[in-house]
């Protein structure tokens, strides 16, 4: 084991959406920061592969996974799994964490979804300013009382389909469901960073080679490291965070060197995970001790506990009045540019306590990546090649985002028995689907179908089981009030240690249908507040 002598005033350990945040922070208040990343910079000129086409792939792209490259080797870093659902852990390790291949939906939630948080809207909303001018976010104002309005670069246009919808959920029902524009962070305008503004290729989840979208790893970590206050140490594994020999106080973290796996230390006043949910709780479960014999700051029994994720539900056709139209790329950036916001607000349904909002996708995007949509055209040989054509621009795919409640059903430990690359036990994911899960994706089905038949669409394909979101885990050290019924304090404090921080979306406690990333960075830029204020006080 290899010590560092250095203390530095905080060590952060992950640098995606929150630990970017964090880092930037502390590192331009004046505080020295080391931040373990356990990947590598990214090129988004060579890594990314926003703009291959099919037909330079094998097999036309058939099977093939832009990401792969980026994501972790499962072979190497598995995880096991539990339950009664299909679901999987998307894991990436590379400075910008999950933001490089994000869409860069920036949804704030509002009061209602706060109801049962230790934290209010009033007490997050300057974050959420904060965090949308440091992105740059784009979006209408919409004036939705569940859906607020935040401080945005000019809206992204809806395409001929969205429209179209639109018309048949005014037929339906116009203030039930009613559309709004999406909220992403990308640029439509000049910003600030000096990033350029976005060109609409349509494949943000590949990566944005262009830097348009907001990662931590071309805004973030920059303004961090240029302020010559902030080490980057790459390749660093957390394995433990260390503790001081009373128990009180976290005094560093152990990581692995991925090339040469051998064993590092680094040491600090303040220690502040950002790893993600999933890989938070797991580094505190590994670091065991005589003071915490089940685990770091885990005196509740919660850590791990109370995961959660979003559902969804969908189904897929074509508009009969956009059949035969002139093809054209209208797909814009990736994922749709107009939602049917949550109807369940303010009386939420009796089988179900969440919402779901509906992303209305449609065009040349559904039909390239799903080839399947021609399986159930009539004809052969150019009748059957004319009818696809006619068909490919008038495609659609109507998807919800389903909110969640926690489960005891669903939950992280340490696997017993299986170990990763460094010897180190790995995640088990238990993950069941209750009641209330399958009532709230049947009604989304329902609704989806609804808004579909209304708009002059034909459906031709009902997803029969609900999804569950790999990227949007949650809620795995939740934070209250009360040491015994919660990990963390609203300002993502350990009860247990008090110069433990857990910055990442660990401390949820609900989800609603909203993504969750900008949630994310508000509390955790509030965080950093509190790390800073605790630095002068000492």
């Amino acid at each position: 084991m290899i010590q560092n002598s250095q203390m530095y005033d905080v060590c952060v350990v992950g640098s995606g959406a929150a630990g970017g945040v964090v880092a930037m922070q502390l590192a331009e208040g004046g505080a020295s920061v080391v931040v373990l990343e356990a990947g590598k910079w990214v090129d988004p000129a060579k890594d990314f592969y926003s703009h291959t086409m099919p037909y330079e792939l094998p097999k036309n792209g058939k099977g093939w996974d832009p990401r792969r490259h980026l994501t972790v080797d499962r072979t190497q870093e598995p995880f096991t799994k539990a339950g009664n659902q299909r679901f999987d852990h998307f894991l990436m390790k590379a400075v910008g964490g999950k933001t490089l291949l994000w869409a860069g939906l920036s949804w704030r939630n509002s009061p209602y979804d706060f109801a049962t948080w230790p934290v209010k809207y009033e007490e997050l909303s300057p974050y959420y300013d904060r965090m949308e001018r440091l992105m740059g976010v784009t979006g209408n104002y919409d004036h939705h009382p569940n859906v607020p309005d935040g401080v945005f670069q000019k809206p992204l246009a809806w395409n001929c389909a969205s429209h179209q919808i639109k018309k048949g959920c005014d037929k339906l029902d116009p203030k039930k469901f009613r559309m709004i524009t999406a909220r992403k962070a990308l640029l439509t305008e000049r910003h600030e960073s000096k990033r350029p503004v976005c060109h609409y290729c349509g494949h943000c989840m590949r990566g944005c080679d262009v830097d348009a979208k907001y990662t931590s790893a071309n805004t973030a970590m920059p303004r961090a490291l240029k302020t010559g206050k902030c080490k980057l140490i790459l390749y660093a594994n957390a394995a433990e965070v260390l503790m001081s020999k009373d128990g009180r106080t976290a005094t560093g973290v152990r990581y692995f060197d991925a090339r040469t796996r051998k064993s590092y230390e680094v040491k600090a006043k303040k220690i502040v995970l950002a790893c993600g949910p999933i890989e938070s709780a797991r580094l505190l479960l590994m670091s065991k001790s005589a003071h915490f014999p089940n685990g770091l700051a885990n005196s509740s029994g919660l850590v791990g506990k109370n995961l959660i994720t979003h559902t969804s539900s969908g189904a897929q056709g074509y508009l009969k009045q956009l059949v035969g139209s002139a093809p054209y790329n209208d797909d814009g950036t990736e994922s749709g540019h107009a939602y049917i916001s949550s109807f369940y607000w303010e009386t939420p349904h009796p089988d179900f306590p969440k919402g779901y909002h509906i992303i209305v996708d449609s065009g040349s995007r559904v039909s390239s990546s799903n080839s399947m949509f021609s399986a159930n055209i009539e004809g052969f040989g150019a009748d059957f090649k004319r009818r696809a054509r006619d068909r490919a621009p008038a495609l659609i795919s109507l998807y919800s985002q389903n909110g969640m409640i926690p489960s005891p059903e669903r939950f992280v430990e340490l696997d017993p028995a299986v170990k990763d690359v460094y010897g180190l036990p790995v995640p088990k994911i238990h993950y069941q689907l209750t009641t209330e899960d399958r009532a709230i994706a049947r009604d989304a089905t329902e609704k989806i179908c609804e808004i579909i038949e209304a708009s002059g669409g034909v459906i031709t394909n009902v997803n029969q089981q609900p999804g569950a979101d790999s990227v949007h885990w949650a809620g795995t050290c939740k934070m209250g009030n009360d040491p015994k019924t919660s990990v963390l304090t609203p300002f993502l404090q350990s009860h247990d240690v008090g110069n433990l921080f857990v910055a990442d979306g660990s401390g949820f406690i609900d989800f609603s249908e909203k993504n969750p990333t900008l949630t994310v960075m508000a509390l955790a830029s509030r965080a950093a507040d509190r790390v800073y204020e605790d630095l002068k006080r000492a």
